[in-house]
């Protein structure tokens, strides 16, 4: 496959603690696509619609050279490092696909992202390649792929360090992710710098960016920083007659 440097980056990384919806968003994508190559280490995936389960690396190397230019839907049920690195490389050598990664922070950190997955994250686009990260800790899971998204989706998280870690990235408040509740999510869009929320399952958007205390705060800012100061008449005290 030739490179081809114009291709958007569309690279999703989603979060929320287990039950918020989130791999219920990644499986809608999935739905719609062609080819996906998933590390699937809860096997998960296996009942989704023409997705083949494999467990070994020889299996999943099998279908993905069979199916080099064709449709193909595979979850590789693996856990750790060591097959998390195998399935990266896989994902970057089979190219024009989605690539899904299940609990990264279970085979990541927050410093440097491994070899073969940050050459996925850095280079996969180029090559057709979109990636979605999914993870109940960002605070503790890869931050190069949350910093090369174009998209982050939050459902709601439990502990503070995380909301934070995923706050400061989409440039909200943290208490906006401790208000939500199961199925409720925020997504960060790069392109626009736009914020919208909603619900699963309901069609209502809320726009962060113009509805949220956030913004009001910062256009009262702006509104008082533009107001020129009133001008102070000044009165010169009377001097008092001498007798």
């Amino acid at each position: 496959m030739t490179v081809n440097t114009a291709l958007d980056a569309k690279h999703l990384y989603a979060c929320g603690n287990s039950g918020t919806g989130k791999s219920a968003n990644i499986k809608v994508k999935l739905s719609h696509c062609e080819r996906a190559i998933i590390f699937d280490p809860d096997d998960e995936y296996h009942t989704e619609k023409g997705v083949i389960r494999v467990e070994s690396p020889n299996q999943l190397i099998a279908l993905l050279k069979a199916n080099a230019n064709s449709s193909l839907k595979v979850a590789f049920v693996a856990e750790g490092l060591k097959a998390f690195e195998f399935w990266a490389n896989a994902a970057f050598a089979w190219k024009n696909c989605l690539a899904i990664a299940e609990e990264i922070a279970d085979v990541t950190t927050a410093a440097k992202a491994p070899p073969c997955w940050g050459k996925l994250i850095r280079r996969g686009r180029k090559y057709g390649i979109t990636i979605c990260a999914v993870t109940q800790r960002p605070a503790e899971a890869d931050k190069t792929i949350l910093s090369n998204a174009a998209f982050i989706r939050t459902g709601a998280l439990g502990r503070l360090n995380d909301r934070q870690a995923v706050a400061k990235e989409i440039d909200i408040h943290y208490d906006e992710i401790a208000r939500l509740k199961p199925l409720d999510w925020i997504e960060f869009n790069r392109a626009d710098l736009s914020v919208t929320g909603g619900r699963l399952g309901t069609t209502a958007i809320y726009d962060y960016n113009r509805e949220s205390k956030a913004f009001e705060l910062r256009q009262k800012e702006t509104k008082t920083h533009q107001e020129k100061p009133k001008a102070v008449k000044k009165t010169r005290k009377k001097t008092p007659l001498k007798k």
